[in-house]
């Protein structure tokens, strides 16, 4: 089955950012939670972790919450589904909510020790400049996380699956990209792939 290249669940009013948001809150805390916790095994405490298409931002208010010590950063492009992720952050020291673009980060080279996107990869526009700008801010010794839904059979019966990549054609992507070395697994609905010297791997909760 070919990619329908069409990413329907973007959200364009209030309305549908707030049920997008509600939808998906409970698999986010749980990412969150494990996040933090494989963080936690490695003795990251104080380093600066992106959350790189963070919607409505749940995700980095885990990570915030569970690593108070660390500076905490979520990304993702104007709209009312990042205002639900200004408001969660603004009782929250360590966690903080940028508007831009995420194939063109408005951040420092060699910025962060923790990048994390989870899924988010179907719906860039141009995924091989969403990794390398992660290359880009992610330090030398840094750590790299991604994890995405895949098409796959189920996408016959699971409409939402039609707009996601093929293991095949994600490898593909990350090939093509500047990013560090990686390893990529997947499950039936799922692909992961982490890069640096972090190598446990992401897993859907």
């Amino acid at each position: 089955m070919k990619r329908k290249k069409t990413n329907p669940g973007v959200s364009h009013t209030q309305e549908d950012a707030t049920k997008l948001a509600k939808s998906v809150e409970k698999h986010q805390k749980r990412m969150g939670v494990e996040f933090a916790a494989q963080l936690k095994k490695i003795h990251f405490e104080t380093g600066r972790i992106l959350d790189v298409g963070c919607g409505g931002g749940e995700m980095a208010y885990q990570l915030a919450q569970m690593l108070p010590k660390a500076e905490v950063v979520g990304l993702d492009e104007p709209g009312p589904l990042l205002e639900i992720a200004k408001t969660m952050a603004e009782d929250v020291p360590n966690l903080e909510i940028e508007k831009g673009d995420v194939q063109n980060m408005p951040f420092k080279d060699n910025w962060f020790d923790v990048v994390i996107s989870m899924n988010v990869f179907h719906l860039v526009d141009d995924p091989v400049a969403m990794l390398n700008e992660v290359e880009r801010v992610l330090k030398p010794e840094g750590v790299f996380g991604l994890g995405d839904r895949k098409r796959s059979w189920a996408a016959y019966v699971i409409p939402a699956l039609k707009v996601t990549y093929t293991a095949q054609e994600a490898k593909e992507i990350l090939a093509a990209s500047r990013l560090r070395p990686w390893k990529f697994n997947e499950t039936v609905f799922w692909f992961s792939v982490t890069a640096g010297e972090y190598t446990s791997n992401l897993r859907k909760a």
